[in-house]
Protein backbone atom coordinates (compact mmCIF):
# COMPACT_ATOMS: atom_id res chain seq x y z
CA UNK A 1 0.00 0.00 0.00
CA UNK A 2 1.28 3.37 -0.90
CA UNK A 3 -0.05 6.67 0.99
CA UNK A 4 0.38 10.01 -0.40
CA UNK A 5 -0.75 13.55 1.47
CA UNK A 6 -1.65 16.27 -0.53
CA UNK A 7 -1.92 20.06 -0.60
CA UNK A 8 -5.79 19.56 -0.72
CA UNK A 9 -5.34 17.93 2.65
CA UNK A 10 -6.00 14.60 1.90
CA UNK A 11 -4.72 10.81 2.65
CA UNK A 12 -4.97 8.70 0.18
CA UNK A 13 -3.75 4.97 0.00
CA UNK A 14 -2.92 3.48 -3.34
CA UNK A 15 -2.19 0.25 -4.27
CA UNK A 16 -1.71 -1.72 -7.76
CA UNK A 17 -4.46 -2.56 -9.80
CA UNK A 18 -5.33 -5.09 -12.52
CA UNK A 19 -3.26 -2.98 -15.45
CA UNK A 20 0.17 -3.42 -15.82
CA UNK A 21 1.89 0.14 -14.02
CA UNK A 22 -1.56 1.58 -13.13
CA UNK A 23 -2.63 2.58 -9.53
CA UNK A 24 -5.50 1.77 -8.03
CA UNK A 25 -7.01 3.85 -5.45
CA UNK A 26 -8.58 2.19 -2.79
CA UNK A 27 -9.31 5.14 -0.46
CA UNK A 28 -9.10 8.60 0.85
CA UNK A 29 -10.34 10.57 3.50
CA UNK A 30 -9.84 14.72 4.40
CA UNK A 31 -7.44 14.55 7.01
CA UNK A 32 -6.15 18.82 7.08
CA UNK A 33 -7.80 21.71 6.46
CA UNK A 34 -4.23 22.72 5.02
CA UNK A 35 -1.71 21.46 2.87
CA UNK A 36 -0.38 18.30 4.11
CA UNK A 37 3.55 18.89 4.73
CA UNK A 38 4.83 15.50 5.96
CA UNK A 39 3.33 11.95 6.20
CA UNK A 40 5.32 8.34 8.19
CA UNK A 41 3.73 5.13 8.41
CA UNK A 42 4.00 2.11 9.45
CA UNK A 43 3.22 -1.64 10.08
CA UNK A 44 0.53 -2.22 13.18
CA UNK A 45 0.43 -6.33 13.20
CA UNK A 46 -0.49 -7.86 9.76
CA UNK A 47 -4.02 -5.99 8.22
CA UNK A 48 -3.36 -2.75 9.68
CA UNK A 49 -0.61 0.46 9.12
CA UNK A 50 -1.06 3.28 11.48
CA UNK A 51 -0.69 6.83 9.38
CA UNK A 52 0.66 10.07 10.55
CA UNK A 53 0.77 13.21 9.31
CA UNK A 54 1.31 16.63 9.60
CA UNK A 55 -0.15 20.01 8.13
CA UNK A 56 0.33 23.52 7.27
CA UNK A 57 -2.67 23.81 9.56
CA UNK A 58 -0.54 23.31 12.72
CA UNK A 59 -2.40 20.05 13.24
CA UNK A 60 -0.52 16.41 13.57
CA UNK A 61 -3.05 13.20 13.26
CA UNK A 62 -2.77 9.50 13.13
CA UNK A 63 -5.24 7.41 10.96
CA UNK A 64 -5.29 3.38 10.87
CA UNK A 65 -5.88 1.74 7.53
CA UNK A 66 -7.40 -1.85 7.68
CA UNK A 67 -5.81 -3.90 4.55
CA UNK A 68 -8.59 -6.28 5.02
CA UNK A 69 -11.57 -3.42 4.58
CA UNK A 70 -9.55 -0.69 2.76
CA UNK A 71 -11.04 1.42 5.58
CA UNK A 72 -8.84 4.76 6.28
CA UNK A 73 -10.35 5.75 9.86
CA UNK A 74 -8.78 8.73 12.67
CA UNK A 75 -7.28 6.81 15.28
CA UNK A 76 -5.76 9.87 17.68
CA UNK A 77 -5.45 13.76 17.61
CA UNK A 78 -1.69 15.16 18.78
CA UNK A 79 -2.17 18.93 20.50
CA UNK A 80 -0.02 21.40 22.57
CA UNK A 81 3.25 20.28 21.03
CA UNK A 82 3.61 23.19 17.94
CA UNK A 83 2.59 26.68 17.57
CA UNK A 84 3.60 26.61 13.81
CA UNK A 85 3.20 24.62 10.54
CA UNK A 86 4.38 20.79 11.25
CA UNK A 87 7.24 20.17 8.85
CA UNK A 88 8.20 16.83 9.49
CA UNK A 89 6.97 13.45 11.16
CA UNK A 90 8.50 10.27 11.49
CA UNK A 91 7.09 7.23 13.61
CA UNK A 92 9.28 4.22 15.53
CA UNK A 93 9.69 1.18 13.25
CA UNK A 94 7.70 -2.45 13.78
CA UNK A 95 9.95 -4.20 16.48
CA UNK A 96 11.75 -1.56 17.67
CA UNK A 97 9.37 -1.58 21.35
CA UNK A 98 6.45 -2.53 22.59
CA UNK A 99 5.55 1.15 22.95
CA UNK A 100 5.23 3.28 19.46
CA UNK A 101 6.55 6.68 19.37
CA UNK A 102 6.28 9.31 17.26
CA UNK A 103 8.45 12.39 16.56
CA UNK A 104 6.91 15.89 15.36
CA UNK A 105 9.22 19.00 14.22
CA UNK A 106 7.77 22.35 13.04
CA UNK A 107 8.83 25.37 10.97
CA UNK A 108 9.94 27.33 14.15
CA UNK A 109 12.51 24.62 15.15
CA UNK A 110 10.63 22.89 17.64
CA UNK A 111 10.56 19.28 18.47
CA UNK A 112 7.88 17.06 19.79
CA UNK A 113 7.85 13.36 21.42
CA UNK A 114 4.71 11.30 21.59
CA UNK A 115 3.57 7.85 22.62
CA UNK A 116 0.86 6.45 20.12
CA UNK A 117 -2.27 5.24 21.84
CA UNK A 118 -2.25 1.07 21.29
CA UNK A 119 -4.51 0.17 18.64
CA UNK A 120 -5.98 -2.52 20.37
CA UNK A 121 -7.40 -0.58 23.36
CA UNK A 122 -6.42 3.03 22.79
CA UNK A 123 -4.89 3.50 26.19
CA UNK A 124 -2.51 5.70 27.94
CA UNK A 125 -1.94 7.78 30.80
CA UNK A 126 -4.50 9.91 32.31
CA UNK A 127 -2.81 13.25 31.58
CA UNK A 128 -2.64 12.49 28.19
CA UNK A 129 -6.16 11.61 27.75
CA UNK A 130 -8.38 13.68 30.09
CA UNK A 131 -9.10 16.89 27.62
CA UNK A 132 -10.64 13.35 25.71
CA UNK A 133 -12.45 12.12 27.98
CA UNK A 134 -14.12 15.59 28.96
CA UNK A 135 -15.08 15.44 24.69
CA UNK A 136 -16.12 11.75 24.61
CA UNK A 137 -18.42 12.64 27.57
CA UNK A 138 -19.64 15.57 25.61
CA UNK A 139 -20.28 13.50 22.61
CA UNK A 140 -21.91 11.17 23.82
CA UNK A 141 -24.58 13.52 25.39
CA UNK A 142 -25.39 14.67 21.71
CA UNK A 143 -25.71 10.53 20.85
CA UNK A 144 -22.53 10.67 18.36
CA UNK A 145 -21.03 7.60 16.79
CA UNK A 146 -18.92 5.16 19.14
CA UNK A 147 -16.26 5.85 16.11
CA UNK A 148 -16.14 9.75 17.00
CA UNK A 149 -16.46 8.74 20.67
CA UNK A 150 -12.92 6.42 20.71
CA UNK A 151 -10.95 9.14 18.78
CA UNK A 152 -8.44 10.14 21.11
CA UNK A 153 -6.34 13.64 22.05
CA UNK A 154 -2.91 12.84 23.08
CA UNK A 155 -0.32 15.40 24.69
CA UNK A 156 4.07 15.85 23.86
CA UNK A 157 6.08 13.43 26.85
CA UNK A 158 8.29 16.26 25.52
CA UNK A 159 9.18 19.42 23.80
CA UNK A 160 12.34 20.40 22.73
CA UNK A 161 13.88 23.61 20.57
CA UNK A 162 15.70 21.65 18.44
CA UNK A 163 17.14 24.28 16.12
CA UNK A 164 16.99 28.09 15.03
CA UNK A 165 14.52 27.18 12.18
CA UNK A 166 12.46 24.56 10.07
CA UNK A 167 13.45 21.30 10.60
CA UNK A 168 12.89 19.55 7.31
CA UNK A 169 13.58 15.72 8.22
CA UNK A 170 13.88 13.38 11.16
CA UNK A 171 14.99 9.79 11.04
CA UNK A 172 15.74 7.14 14.58
CA UNK A 173 19.23 6.07 15.01
CA UNK A 174 19.98 2.57 14.21
CA UNK A 175 21.86 1.79 17.09
CA UNK A 176 19.28 1.53 20.06
CA UNK A 177 16.38 -1.44 19.73
CA UNK A 178 14.31 0.70 21.22
CA UNK A 179 13.92 4.29 19.75
CA UNK A 180 15.98 6.72 22.51
CA UNK A 181 17.96 8.64 19.42
CA UNK A 182 17.01 10.88 16.89
CA UNK A 183 18.68 12.63 13.64
CA UNK A 184 17.63 15.82 12.98
CA UNK A 185 18.33 18.31 10.18
CA UNK A 186 16.89 22.05 9.46
CA UNK A 187 17.13 25.21 7.59
CA UNK A 188 20.23 26.11 10.04
CA UNK A 189 22.50 24.31 8.21
CA UNK A 190 23.02 21.59 11.04
CA UNK A 191 22.59 18.00 11.69
CA UNK A 192 21.93 16.67 15.11
CA UNK A 193 21.49 13.72 17.03
CA UNK A 194 19.47 13.71 20.22
CA UNK A 195 18.92 11.53 23.22
CA UNK A 196 14.93 11.36 23.68
CA UNK A 197 15.18 10.37 27.28
CA UNK A 198 17.46 13.07 28.58
CA UNK A 199 16.03 15.95 25.95
CA UNK A 200 19.95 16.49 25.17
CA UNK A 201 21.85 16.97 21.69
CA UNK A 202 24.79 14.26 21.87
CA UNK A 203 25.54 15.23 18.67
CA UNK A 204 26.16 18.78 16.61
CA UNK A 205 27.16 19.35 12.97
CA UNK A 206 27.39 22.63 11.43
CA UNK A 207 27.13 22.96 7.53
CA UNK A 208 27.36 25.53 4.60
CA UNK A 209 23.68 24.95 3.22
CA UNK A 210 19.74 24.54 4.54
CA UNK A 211 18.66 20.94 4.72
CA UNK A 212 15.83 20.14 2.62
CA UNK A 213 15.67 16.64 3.71
CA UNK A 214 17.23 13.63 5.27
CA UNK A 215 17.69 9.92 4.77
CA UNK A 216 19.31 7.50 7.32
CA UNK A 217 20.68 4.37 5.39
CA UNK A 218 18.70 1.20 6.70
CA UNK A 219 21.76 -0.60 8.80
CA UNK A 220 23.61 2.27 10.07
CA UNK A 221 23.63 5.78 11.11
CA UNK A 222 25.02 7.27 7.94
CA UNK A 223 23.22 10.03 6.79
CA UNK A 224 22.31 11.69 2.87
CA UNK A 225 21.15 15.12 3.14
CA UNK A 226 19.60 17.22 0.37
CA UNK A 227 20.26 20.87 -0.40
CA UNK A 228 19.26 24.15 -2.62
CA UNK A 229 22.38 24.18 -4.23
CA UNK A 230 21.55 20.97 -6.00
CA UNK A 231 23.82 19.09 -4.00
CA UNK A 232 23.35 15.63 -2.25
CA UNK A 233 25.98 15.20 0.61
CA UNK A 234 25.94 12.46 2.86
CA UNK A 235 27.19 12.27 7.12
CA UNK A 236 28.63 9.71 8.71
CA UNK A 237 26.98 10.44 12.47
CA UNK A 238 27.64 7.79 14.15
CA UNK A 239 27.95 7.96 17.97
CA UNK A 240 29.64 5.86 20.83
CA UNK A 241 29.90 5.97 24.51
CA UNK A 242 27.28 6.83 27.47
CA UNK A 243 26.14 9.78 29.41
CA UNK A 244 27.60 12.89 28.60
CA UNK A 245 30.50 12.10 27.12
CA UNK A 246 30.36 10.76 23.63
CA UNK A 247 32.96 9.62 21.11
CA UNK A 248 32.05 9.70 17.23
CA UNK A 249 32.99 9.59 14.19
CA UNK A 250 32.30 12.09 11.58
CA UNK A 251 32.86 12.93 8.04
CA UNK A 252 30.87 14.09 4.97
CA UNK A 253 30.92 13.94 1.30
CA UNK A 254 29.31 15.22 -1.01
CA UNK A 255 28.05 13.57 -4.57
CA UNK A 256 29.12 15.48 -8.09
CA UNK A 257 25.52 18.19 -8.57
CA UNK A 258 23.87 16.41 -11.03
CA UNK A 259 20.34 18.09 -10.49
CA UNK A 260 19.84 21.39 -12.00
CA UNK A 261 17.72 23.15 -9.15
CA UNK A 262 16.77 22.43 -5.62
CA UNK A 263 16.77 18.63 -4.27
CA UNK A 264 13.81 18.15 -2.97
CA UNK A 265 14.05 14.82 -1.35
CA UNK A 266 16.41 11.70 -0.60
CA UNK A 267 15.22 8.13 0.39
CA UNK A 268 17.62 5.27 0.94
CA UNK A 269 16.91 1.91 -0.38
CA UNK A 270 15.46 -0.07 2.12
CA UNK A 271 17.73 -3.22 1.06
CA UNK A 272 20.34 -1.62 -0.41
CA UNK A 273 23.25 0.52 1.60
CA UNK A 274 24.87 1.71 -0.80
CA UNK A 275 21.78 2.86 -3.07
CA UNK A 276 19.44 5.76 -2.91
CA UNK A 277 17.13 8.05 -4.87
CA UNK A 278 16.51 11.41 -5.22
CA UNK A 279 14.11 14.17 -6.70
CA UNK A 280 14.67 18.01 -7.87
CA UNK A 281 12.63 21.22 -8.92
CA UNK A 282 14.02 20.10 -12.08
CA UNK A 283 11.63 17.61 -12.07
CA UNK A 284 13.78 14.19 -12.35
CA UNK A 285 14.29 11.44 -10.38
CA UNK A 286 17.95 10.17 -10.36
CA UNK A 287 19.34 6.85 -8.40
CA UNK A 288 22.56 7.20 -6.83
CA UNK A 289 25.29 4.24 -5.85
CA UNK A 290 26.96 6.08 -2.96
CA UNK A 291 30.53 4.33 -4.37
CA UNK A 292 30.50 6.63 -7.65
CA UNK A 293 30.38 10.45 -7.08
CA UNK A 294 28.18 10.41 -10.64
CA UNK A 295 24.24 9.22 -10.47
CA UNK A 296 23.29 5.55 -11.98
CA UNK A 297 20.22 6.67 -13.64
CA UNK A 298 18.33 9.76 -14.37
CA UNK A 299 14.57 10.08 -15.52
CA UNK A 300 11.89 12.78 -15.96
CA UNK A 301 9.43 12.70 -12.55
CA UNK A 302 6.99 14.94 -14.06
CA UNK A 303 5.00 15.14 -16.97
CA UNK A 304 5.20 18.66 -18.01
CA UNK A 305 7.87 20.83 -18.16
CA UNK A 306 8.42 23.59 -15.47
CA UNK A 307 7.21 21.32 -12.96
CA UNK A 308 8.62 20.02 -9.85
CA UNK A 309 9.51 16.70 -8.64
CA UNK A 310 8.59 16.80 -4.57
CA UNK A 311 9.04 13.45 -2.65
CA UNK A 312 9.60 9.60 -3.30
CA UNK A 313 9.25 6.33 -1.86
CA UNK A 314 10.89 2.82 -2.39
CA UNK A 315 8.73 -0.18 -2.92
CA UNK A 316 9.42 -3.89 -3.71
CA UNK A 317 11.56 -3.08 -6.50
CA UNK A 318 10.07 0.01 -7.33
CA UNK A 319 10.58 4.13 -6.66
CA UNK A 320 6.96 6.07 -6.31
CA UNK A 321 7.65 9.90 -7.46
CA UNK A 322 5.53 12.81 -6.81
CA UNK A 323 5.36 16.51 -8.30
CA UNK A 324 3.66 19.45 -8.64
CA UNK A 325 1.54 17.93 -11.44
CA UNK A 326 -0.44 16.27 -9.08
CA UNK A 327 0.77 12.61 -10.67
CA UNK A 328 2.49 9.57 -8.52
CA UNK A 329 4.41 8.07 -10.69
CA UNK A 330 6.41 4.09 -10.15
CA UNK A 331 9.74 3.09 -11.75
CA UNK A 332 10.89 -0.11 -11.92
CA UNK A 333 14.63 0.20 -9.83
CA UNK A 334 16.12 -3.25 -10.10
CA UNK A 335 20.13 -3.19 -8.79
Amino acid sequence: ILFTGGCDGMIRAFSPGSVKNKFQQMNAIAAHTGPIKCLSSTLDGDQRVLVATGSMDQTLVTHTYDCDGNSLSLHAVYSGGHSNSISSVTLSKPGSSDQKVMASADWDGGLAIWKVPNLENASIDEEATESSKKRQKNNADTSSSPKEISIIEVKPIRSIKAHASNISGMSWSSSDASPSKLITGSWDHSLKVWDIERADCILALNGSRVVTAISRSFNSDVVATAHPDCAVRLWDMRTNGVGDKQSSQISDRTLRQSHKSWVSDVKWSPTDPFVMATTGHDGTLKVWDIRSSLPLHTVRAVSKKGEKALCLAFGDGIIYSGGSDCVVKQFACKI
